[in-house]
């Protein structure tokens, strides 16, 4: 029945090229069964399988959602159907999309039935027609959905994904899906292929062709202007947002165009729209009210930003709020907006904050400048006293003169350890040409200054060598434990080791020994095995005082050990070349001279790849061989 089923319905699919798309909901699946039945189109459940990613990063999420008037129009685009129809439950219904290539139409209905109704006033249903049942359970058809114990039409749609030809297919979808799926990139996908290959000119090329073409073409377009910083990104948003207004993504970034240039009223009109479109967007209604703040109206700049934080808390909201409240003058709103800022920002979002706070001359504005670099790490006492001297009597100065009475204490530094391998156990002593790691310890109370942390080694009182290395960590910060910049002494001999950070420097001697191949070969992440693969030395005999007499000493028995084995006829030859010529690798495994050994450490220090992964016998001979 089910062979018999999937013939009768192909029967009637060369009537139009049309695709309904799986329905997002519960009875989705069964739902848009129903509905491409009685449209007689193809299978949602192929879609479900072969419906595209748009070219861009994001996908359909970038543009608003697949399930929404954009998603419908750029998934007909993407396809090259006649028309497209998908559709998601709600609570008040069946919200249906019906996207063809002059448009796109939506719906809500009560019913399904009253959906269907919906198609045939558009002409694309059959008129007195009823709305079909599925022929397939909602279980069958998501498990055919995701490829699942798939029928002849679905196993096509899986070889055509594996690149094994359409098959069933071929005259059943839209040509340019099948296309795309065979590798012939529409101009869209093309442009964003071309920027990954770094070809910008070739997409600035294509960018300006696709200029006139559909909706996915000019997003397409667009979006590559935008990446390349291409100055024409802002004739193009308003292009795009006008060719097509039901894209949110269009007029967000006239949004931002309009930011640029400094045109807050067309900001707020655009992201207005773009909210109509999607209300529930936490990014739209940050925005929205820096747009409301930048054309005077402080209040509606707050309701839209204290509806961003409701539905996503984020660091630019709150500081936005905290900005609006300063300014009228309400230092605890301000406080307890800033304060959630400084929580979420990773350390990204202050410095525009701080910009902001620069260009007020409200008197809370300059506290809250103090307040927030106080607790970002930057220098907060000039602004402390330089608010206190301008406005000594405000309500916000007993907090000022408190801070001021913290801002003494010198951070903390302290050692952890010293390594070879940042985040290895402690290392000492260690030997000249070695690379050392300081780990250390921070601590300041209240907060964390920024500073940079800097190394250096001295001899003699001589300073020989100084790293440097600026931190970065999220705002409130008040310990860290960092690796400062490494520095190698070159020579063995007492050094003076020295790690600062700002003002604060702590200071270690250290009495450096003879360079040691086991320790380098640590250094280095090799290490030496016997034929069975067992370590010759554990870590800590590695960095130990005899790590070197260990590791030639055992390597030098892990090779006598393997010389019965040596039984190939090529190992019995005696060599043609090097300093070993003469003798067989098997006679010098029997008695391997210690300067041979230490002579292939040494090559496997200048190429790594000789010891690899391999174990020291086979690596040895390997040396032998290719000397």
């Amino acid at each position: 029945m089910k062979r018999l089923w999937v013939g009768l319905f192909l029967l009637g699919l060369a009537l139009g090229q049309g695709l309904v798309l799986p329905f997002e909901g519960p009875q989705g699946y069964t739902l848009a069964q129903a509905f491409a039945q009685g449209l007689k189109a193809p299978p949602p459940t192929l879609l479900a399988l072969l419906l595209p990613d748009l070219p861009w990063r994001g996908s359909y999420e970038l543009a608003g959602g697949l399930y929404t008037k954009a998603g419908a129009r750029l998934a007909q685009a993407a396809t090259g159907a006649d028309w497209v129809l998908l559709g998601r439950e709600e609570a008040g219904g069946l919200r249906l999309f019906l996207a063809r290539k002059g448009g796109v139409k939506e719906g809500l209905f009560p019913t399904p039935e009253l959906g269907w109704l919906w198609l045939q006033g558009e002409g694309l249903a059959p008129r007195f027609s009823p709305l079909p049942t599925p022929s397939l359970p909602e279980e069958r058809l998501r498990a055919l959905a995701q490829g699942e114990d798939p029928d002849p039409l679905h196993r096509s749609a899986l070889d055509l994904k594996e690149g094994r030809g359409s098959g069933l297919l071929e005259g059943l979808l839209p040509q340019r899906l099948l296309l795309l799926w065979q590798g012939r990139l529409p101009r869209a996908y093309e442009a964003f292929r071309l920027l990954a290959e770094g070809k910008r000119e070739e997409a600035l090329a294509l960018a300006e062709a696709m200029g006139e073409g559909d909706v996915l073409e000019r997003t397409a377009a667009h979006l590559v202007y935008r990446i390349l910083e291409d100055e024409r990104w802002k004739a193009s948003a308003r292009r795009l947002a006008e060719a097509f207004p039901e894209l949110p993504l269009a007029w967000e970034e006239v949004s931002f165009a309009a930011f640029q240039e400094g045109k807050g009223e067309e900001a707020k009109e655009a992201l207005l729209k773009a909210l109509a479109l999607r209300p529930d967007s936490w990014l739209y209604w940050t925005n929205l009210g820096w747009a409301y703040h930048l054309t005077g109206d402080l209040p509606r700049a707050i309701r839209a930003s204290e509806r961003a934080v409701a539905l996503e808390p984020n660091a630019t909201a709150y500081y936005n709020l905290g900005l609006f409240r300063a300014i009228y003058g309400d230092f605890l709103g301000a406080k307890a907006a800033y304060d959630r800022a400084l929580r979420l920002d990773q350390g990204e979002d202050y410095p525009e904050a701080l910009k902001d706070l620069e260009e007020r001359e409200e008197p809370l504005a300059l506290f809250f400048r103090a307040y927030l670099s106080e607790r970002v790490g930057l220098p907060a006492k000039p602004l402390y006293e330089a608010f206190l001297k301008a406005h000594p009597r405000h309500p916000a100065a007993f907090a000022a003169r408190r801070a001021l009475a913290r801002e003494a204490e010198a951070p903390k530094l302290s050692l952890r350890k010293l390594t070879l391998i940042p985040g290895d156990m402690d290392a000492r002593p260690f030997r000249a040409g070695e690379a050392i790691f300081p780990e250390v310890a921070l601590e300041r109370r209240p907060y964390l200054p920024k500073a940079t942390l800097t190394t250096r080694l001295y001899r003699e009182g001589t300073l020989l060598a100084q790293e440097e290395k600026p931190l970065a960590f999220p705002p409130l910060t008040v310990a860290l434990s960092e690796v400062a910049p490494p520095v190698i002494p070159e020579a063995p001999g007492r050094y003076l080791l020295e790690v600062a950070y700002g003002e604060t420097a702590l200071r270690v001697e250290l009495e450096v020994g003879p360079p040691s191949l086991a320790r380098k070969l640590y250094a280095l992440g090799l290490e030496a095995k016997d034929l069975s693969g067992r370590p010759l030395l554990t870590p800590k005999e590695a960095l130990g005082e005899n790590g070197e007499t260990l590791l030639l000493q055992r390597t030098r028995h892990a090779l006598q050990e393997a010389a019965p084995l040596a039984t190939a006829g090529s190992l019995g030859k005696p060599l043609e070349k090097g300093p070993y010529a003469g003798k067989s690798v098997r006679e010098i495994l029997q008695a391997p001279p210690e300067e041979a050994v230490r002579a292939f450490f040494q090559a496997v220090l200048e190429d790594p790849a000789l010891l690899g992964e391999n174990d020291v016998v086979n690596a040895f001979v390997n040396w032998l061989l290719g000397e």
